[in-house]
């Protein structure tokens, strides 16, 4: 028998507002440029843009088939959401994000962005440090070859 999955609090109201971010980031990155190549300066934005919007339009459809939990109201679920959402390890992360976006300038961006996947990956105990240290160091060098020789965009 197939176990019936029933919504978290918030999470259908969370979904839609995804959804409107990622439809206002698409037209945002769409006004960079507009889509005249592969290689235009928003392409990248628009096509990270599209899958966010199609992700959440295919994740609010099957919201709609899924049982919603018990709450009086959207206050109510917001307020059971906050509860159930700002745990210590959800706090930490949002301190580590905060520290990538403020240490991006002064480290530049691929070794701040190296430090930051390898942080990440150890504290969500993704895998141990050397491991996150090579995952870190493949993934940086990806995208430094993409948008060195795809994009023609020097990284900082």
């Amino acid at each position: 028998m197939k176990n019936q999955k029933t919504l978290q609090h918030g999470e259908r109201f969370f979904a839609w507002v995804l959804l409107a971010l990622s439809l206002l980031v698409l037209l945002l990155s769409y006004r960079i440029s507009g889509f005249k190549s592969v290689s235009s300066p928003g392409a990248f934005p628009m096509a990270a843009a599209a899958v966010m919007a199609a992700a959440m339009v295919s994740i609010v459809i099957g919201n709609r088939k899924v049982k919603k939990p018990t709450s009086e109201g959207l206050k109510e679920e917001l307020r059971l959401a906050a509860r159930d959402i700002f745990f210590p390890t959800f706090l930490i992360y949002t301190g580590i994000i905060v520290a990538y976006m403020v240490l991006i300038e002064p480290l530049q961006f691929v070794p701040g962005s190296f430090a930051f996947l390898a942080v990440s990956m150890v504290y969500l105990k993704g895998s141990s440090p050397l491991k996150s240290v090579i995952i870190s160091a493949g993934t940086m060098a990806l995208i430094y070859l993409i948008f060195s020789y795809l994009f023609r965009v020097v990284l900082p």
